[in-house]
């Protein structure tokens, strides 16, 4: 059924219409989270993106592709979630430590070779707006054009963005000693 009737129906009240928009679109959703927050996070941040959308959908209106609008969902409750991690961090490093937990890495299962590792953890120290481009250009492979769109910016400002984030993620393997594509050290 086309996404556009789909989106009417589901604007009008109808959860098996919007059922069938979350099938569409659960998996990107989860793979954008997954790759901002981590595997134990993004299924909650999914959840909450749906959330969200149900309640806001009479607001969508139909400017951007669907998907568009869910990934800027996605990325604006990630980011959210990333910042109050930050804000923990700073409290238990100004007031001492409390009850917490470790911050989420993505499985192992998933994640198992060291340059993976290398990669993911040089990712993690991006600015949050050269990771979120990175991440939705290299994993989700949208073009410059569509993550503009989705992160409310021009293209040129994306362009900029994406070309810091290489420069900042070769001087990381430069001072580490690896090549991300053979994941080994200049040594070795």
């Amino acid at each position: 059924m086309d996404e556009s009737i789909l989106i009417e129906q589901a604007r009008a009240g109808d959860e098996d219409a919007f059922g069938m928009l979350v099938r569409q679109h659960q998996d990107r959703v989860y793979r954008t989270a997954v790759r901002l927050v981590g595997n134990e996070d993004a299924h909650d941040i999914t959840q909450d993106v749906f959330i969200k959308a149900w309640g806001e959908l009479k607001r969508f209106r139909g400017g951007s592709a669907l998907s568009t609008w869910l990934y800027r969902l996605t990325i604006n409750l990630s980011l959210n979630l990333i910042r109050g991690r930050k804000r923990e961090q700073n409290r238990r490093e100004q007031y001492g430590p409390g009850i917490s937990t470790p911050p989420p890495r993505p499985d192992s299962a998933v994640l198992d070779s060291e340059r993976t590792r290398l990669v993911w953890e040089a990712i993690d120290s991006l600015p949050e707006r050269q990771r979120t481009a990175v991440v939705m250009h290299r994993f989700e492979e949208l073009s410059a054009p569509r993550i503009a769109e989705v992160m409310g910016l021009s293209t040129g400002a994306v362009e900029s963005l994406l070309h810091r984030a290489k420069l900042t993620l070769l001087e990381i393997f430069q001072a580490q000693g690896t090549t991300p594509e053979r994941g080994r050290t200049h040594e070795g």
